[in-house]
Formats: structure tokens, sequence, C-alpha cells
């Protein structure tokens, strides 16, 4: 196999990552933006831009208790191998620290 795909593949790695920061960045500034100037949507040559409102769910104790209870009966069951599990090839990249 070509050293040349492991290369080509760290470098697009660590654009994509770089890219991704950046696309915060902006993504973070053009919301603040409009939010400041109280727009819901600006249209632009390249696209709408548009504020969407996300919902996040707060849950009661019982439900949170409920939850560690299946995670508990799910590591019993992992444990005592009545839980199946599949396997299947990944690749997992580790980037040098340069």
């Amino acid at each position: 196999m070509s050293k040349n795909k492991f290369e080509e593949y760290a470098v697009l790695d660590s654009k994509i990552k770089a890219l991704t920061a950046q696309k915060d960045e902006l993504k973070t500034s053009i919301l603040e933006d409009m939010m400041l100037r109280n727009e819901e949507k600006v249209s632009t040559p390249v696209g709408s831009f548009a504020i969407a409102k996300l919902k996040t769910w707060k849950y009661t104790a019982e439900v949170y208790d409920m939850e560690d209870d299946l995670k508990a009966l799910k590591a019993h069951e992992e444990s005592t191998g009545e839980a199946d599990f599949v396997e299947k090839p990944s690749l997992r990249f580790n980037q040098l620290k340069l």
C-alpha cells in the first residue's frame, strides 16, 4: 500500500479540522450579528441564513434515575454475555503533534 494515501489522509484530516474551526467561528459571528440586528432571516447571493430555534430538553430526576438504571442494566448484560455485539472494521487516525 502506498504511503502517499496515508499522507493524503493526514493532510485532508488537518484541513478538515482547520476548516471546521473556521466555519464554527463564522457561524458564531453571523448568528451574533443577526441577533444584534433582530434579523430572523437574511438572503444572500449564495443562499439564505435563518436563525433556527433548537429545543433543549430538561427532564425530571426520575428520568435521569431511570437512565442510570438502564446504563447499569446494559453494563450487566455486556459483562454476563447476555448482550450481543457485532464488530466491524473502522479506521482510526492519530495525528502526530507537531
